[in-house]
């Protein structure tokens, strides 16, 4: 692991696209900006591990989903149900629909 030593408003290059910025520092908290082109998921690390142990779930799911079926809805074994995507919980959590990024 490399540590470095930043102050507040000092800025660190990963890559060519990443910028990690030290906006404040309280006490025993740092908050760190961060500018990353949308292609490039940012998450924070509780966020990122919920998110991946949802997946690995889901990939070996292989029964029916019923908690999610809106009542009175039916599958026949012959089509699929029409409808939106649910999306789990933490990406629930991550997602914003302000088009904003969260800051960690």
């Amino acid at each position: 692991m490399l540590v470095l030593s930043r102050q507040r408003d000092e800025t660190i290059m990963i890559g060519d696209d990443v910028e990690l910025t030290v906006v404040d520092i309280r006490g025993d908290k740092v908050r760190i900006g961060i500018k990353a082109p949308p292609h490039i998921a940012v998450h924070r690390k509780e966020v990122y591990d919920a998110i991946r142990n949802e997946n690995q779930q889901a990939a070996g799911f292989r029964g029916e989903i019923t908690a999610f079926r809106p009542r009175g809805v039916t599958v026949r074994p012959d089509r699929r149900p029409e409808g939106g995507t649910v999306l789990p919980a933490a990406a629930r959590v991550a997602a914003r629909t302000d088009g904003r990024r969260d800051i960690a």
